[in-house]
This record gives C-alpha cells, sequence and structure tokens, in this order.
C-alpha cells in the first residue's frame, strides 16, 4: 500500500487547502526507534531487534513491532530499556509534521528526517468515516485510492526529493529522478498484507498502523 508522489510541503499545503482542507494540528509527530539487543562479543548469537514505535497522539502507549509480532506496550518501556541496559537505541526516524481535515478523510503530512538527513515527505491518509461506522477500514481501498489519485496526486511537481504518500499507513521507498517519471502514472494500492503478524485481529487498530509504519521505515533504514 503505497505511492510515490512528486512535490514539496509547500505545494501538498496549497493542494490541500485548495480543495477545502482544514488544519486541525501543527504538531503531528512519529517515532520510529530500532533497539538492538546488547549481547556479549564473541557470543555467536544473533542479536534480537525490534521497533518502538510511538505517535503523539497515543501519549501514554506505544508499540514494539518485531518480525511477525507487534505488541502494546506503556511508554514508561523507555526507562526500563535504559534500566536494564539490555537494548541499545541504534537509529531512530521520524517525521514532524501537520495535519488536516478534509471532509471524511484525514491527511497528515511531513518530512521524514533520518541522521538529521530529510528522506522524503510522508502523507497518510485516512478514512475516518470507517471508525464511526459499520463500514471496515480493510473495506476502504477503493475510497482511499479514488481520493489520493483524483484529488492530491494531481499538479505535484517533480523534484529531486521523493515524496512519499499513503493511505492509512505507508510502505516504500525513495525514488530516483530517473524513476519517478515512470512511476506518475501508476495508480496507488491501497491494500496491506498483515497475514506476517498472525496476534493482529481482523478489527483494524493502531496495531496495524504500527507494522505498516514500521515496515514503510525499514525500507527508509535501506537508503
Amino acid at each position: 500500500m503505497y505511492v510515490h508522489a512528486y512535490g514539496t510541503i509547500p505545494e501538498i499545503t496549497k493542494r490541500i487547502e485548495f480543495l477545502g482542507g482544514i488544519k486541525v494540528s501543527s504538531n503531528w509527530m512519529i517515532s520510529c526507534a530500532l533497539y538492538l539487543e546488547r549481547i556479549p562479543e564473541g557470543t555467536q548469537v544473533q542479536a534480537r531487534e525490534f521497533y518502538l514505535l510511538s505517535f503523539d497522539e497515543e501519549q501514554k502507549k506505544s508499540y514494539i513491532v518485531t518480525q511477525n509480532n507487534v505488541s502494546e506496550v506503556d511508554r514508561d518501556i523507555v526507562s526500563i530499556l535504559e534500566k536494564t541496559n539490555s537494548y541499545k537505541k541504534r537509529q531512530v526516524t521520524e517525521v514532524y509534521g501537520v495535519k488536516y481535515e478534509i471532509g471524511d478523510f484525514t491527511v497528515k503530512f511531513g518530512p521524514i528526517t533520518l541522521r538529521a538527513e530529510t528522506r522524503g515527505i510522508l502523507v497518510e491518509v485516512e478514512y475516518c468515516a470507517s471508525l464511526v461506522t459499520t463500514a471496515s477500514p480493510f473495506n476502504s481501498s477503493k475510497l482511499l485510492s479514488e481520493f489520493i489519485n483524483n484529488n492530491l496526486l494531481n499538479n505535484l511537481s517533480s523534484s529531486n526529493t521523493p515524496t512519499l504518500m499513503s493511505p492509512t499507513m505507508a510502505q516504500g521507498v525513495g525514488v530516483s529522478p530517473q524513476q519517478q517519471q515512470q512511476q506518475q502514472t501508476e495508480q496507488i494500492q491501497t491494500s496491506y498484507d498483515f497475514s506476517q503478524y498472525q496476534v493482529l485481529t481482523s478489527k483494524y487498530s493502531d496495531a496495524h498502523t504500527s507494522c505498516q509504519y514500521v515496515n514503510f521505515f525499514k525500507n527508509i533504514l535501506k537508503q
């Protein structure tokens, strides 16, 4: 479920406000930290790792995501890790941006920062009506796709900094300017395979979003 769009923060802002978007927050933030297990030198054991994802909208909880599991934890987990010294933080990917509302949709976007370097622009789109009706978020892919392709992707210019846009969350990697032209005509995919995370229920939750974010940031770390 990803799309590569092409533009800048001012262009995206202008486009959203042209569509009637109303800014509801200037302090949207997501942090994804990679933790690696501390093991004695010379030990022939592969160190375990996990990602700790924190949302500014969830002040009291975070999510630990491994290769095939996701768990909700209290924010105090960070101080516990520091006291036990069992894991060390390797790197942190962060997004600081803004949040808009456009009818039944919420759009959040901001620059992706890793090691003080901007890696692109992430745009998250959420169809809010599915959260308050009997409609399932899993059945909202067509609406998300139409909204993004018909509204957000139009009239964004190419740039040397790839923009990463995705509905309800993201999975994608940066692309070169040469690849951008080929991908500009592609329609985005708004579905996601959660089968590797067997603990997830059929009811969509923040845990699902966390898995999507972590897989997205994993790709960013490979760049």
